[in-house]
């Protein structure tokens, strides 16, 4: 069976107030693909994703997640099949790192089970591959901002689920652990253990590690496919209202912002 995210003419307004965050969004996102999430702030992105996940109720058959509507998941289905890593992180001092990261598997259990040396054995492999299994025992609360990330996105591998969702999720990290967390996610979608939906501001980034995008602006898809046909200078010119450079580097090119664009 093919696994895809298809959303069809997604409009959300919280209000009769403004403008809507999201306005006739479609696209479908496809398996075995790391695709970018991309636009200024304030464009719909998080609010996007907040729709498959369906901390915002769907009008019915707006958004299929594996071909069936979103809100007639079960919660424990739902995360089964969707991972979620959100941008920013609080934490209860109760919790260790071990504690957060094996929370992933309870949509596998039933109400009162334990953990089992299964969970146990998934967890530790998750913490060993972002670098965090050394601090296993330390208070989630505790941590710096990188590391409460690498800890939240061990926890979204330890979920074992077909799709990652991820929300900025390079923004507290320096750049050996953004290098680094982007290629394992790569990977992952090579190998063909999950596809990834990953909301980014860096380009340079994006070209390197993604292989599709699509492009929000004031809430409407401005452009979708691979990234050479949303990551195009005449359109990010126009979107993020800055001139950039590019330079073709072997197979790949660099995004440089030269001067903000005056507005008229």
């Amino acid at each position: 069976m093919s696994r895809n995210i298809d959303v069809h003419g997604l409009t959300y307004q919280p209000s009769t107030a403004g403008n809507p965050i999201l306005s006739d969004v479609s696209y479908s996102f496809s398996e075995g693909h790391m695709t970018a999430l991309l636009g200024p702030n304030g464009s719909g992105k998080t609010t996007l994703l907040r729709h498959f996940l369906a901390q915002i109720k769907c009008p019915e058959g707006a958004v299929l997640i594996d071909g069936k509507d979103v809100m007639a998941y079960a919660p424990k289905e739902r995360s089964r099949t969707i991972a979620w890593v959100p941008q920013n992180s609080s934490g209860d001092s109760a919790f260790t790192v071990e504690d957060v990261v094996l929370m992933a598997r309870y949509p596998y259990k039933s109400t009162w089970e334990g953990d089992t040396p299964e969970d146990l054995s998934v967890a530790q492999e998750a913490m060993q591959t972002v670098g965090v299994l050394d601090l296993r025992k330390r208070n989630f609360a505790s941590l710096s901002g990188g590391e409460r990330q690498r800890t939240l996105i061990a926890r979204a591998l330890a979920q074992t689920t077909p799709w990652i969702l991820l929300d900025e999720p390079t923004s507290n990290l320096d750049i050996k652990h953004q290098m680094g967390i982007l290629d394992l996610l790569k990977k992952r979608v090579d190998e063909g253990a999950a596809s990834v939906i990953v909301v980014m501001h860096d380009f340079n980034m994006v070209e390197r590690f993604c292989d599709r995008a699509i492009l929000l602006n004031g809430g409407k898809v401005v452009a979708r496919g691979e990234i050479g046909e949303v990551l195009v200078p005449e359109i990010m010119r126009d979107v993020y209202e800055v001139e950039f450079e590019v330079v073709k580097k072997g197979e790949k090119r660099l995004f440089f912002p030269v001067r903000e664009i005056p507005k008229e």
